[in-house]
């Protein structure tokens, strides 16, 4: 939904104009984020049992570690095919260490834990799913980046959901974020699938 969009692109200038210049300067490499970046989820998966709210505020921040990345190796000359190789693997265990926090916020509160056990895995799967499909229609010559639950969307809706946490202390909050996240992940999976497989066969 974001990606190639307008506020996409003033997200960028604005980490280029005011964060890059001071990663530069601390003599910071792209992976040195990347793994601050997993760092953030390891904690934001922590603070989700006990602190929703806390959860939240460090999942952006790995949102934003994710992104700085990638900026900060334009700007010093290193976007390098193992730097992408690596944060796309560290992606993956981003999110599955925010998910498996949020399970143990429900499992700590004894609320619908066999149901939310169901949807997380369900969400984890189309998740995996939504990063496979581009990965392998990149592979094919295909650009992918149809979809309204990519990863910076996913990221940011997470982030929201536990900060709402905080005005509005009930697990219907987190427990109606698994089934947005469960119907938007594989809607966009199946999407971008449909329209991969679209544009594979116009080309045969």
């Amino acid at each position: 939904m974001l990606k190639g969009t307008i506020i996409e692109e003033r997200y960028y200038d604005i980490l280029k104009r005011f964060f890059v210049p001071v990663l530069v300067k601390l003599r910071l490499e792209p992976n040195h984020l990347s793994l601050l970046g997993l760092l953030f989820s390891i904690l934001a998966g922590i603070c989700y049992v006990h602190s929703p709210f806390w959860g939240g505020n460090f999942t952006l921040l790995s949102g934003l570690m994710d992104t700085l990345d990638g900026s900060l190796a334009r700007t010093i000359g290193k976007s390098r095919k193992a730097g992408a190789f690596l944060d796309s693997v560290l992606d993956r265990y981003t999110e599955l260490f925010i998910f498996l926090g949020i399970w143990g916020y429900f499992y700590r509160i004894n609320y619908s834990v066999h149901l939310v056990s169901v949807l997380i895995i369900l969400i984890l799967f189309g998740s995996l799913m939504v990063s496979y499909t581009r990965a392998r229609a990149e592979g094919l010559g295909e650009k992918c980046l149809v979809g309204l639950f990519q990863r910076g969307e996913r990221i940011i809706i997470l982030g929201c959901a536990g900060i709402v946490y905080f005005f509005l202390p009930h697990p219907i909050v987190l427990f109606a974020t698994l089934w947005i996240f469960l119907i938007g992940t594989n809607v966009t999976a199946f999407w971008r699938f449909a329209h991969v497989l679209r544009k594979l066969k116009q080309r045969e």
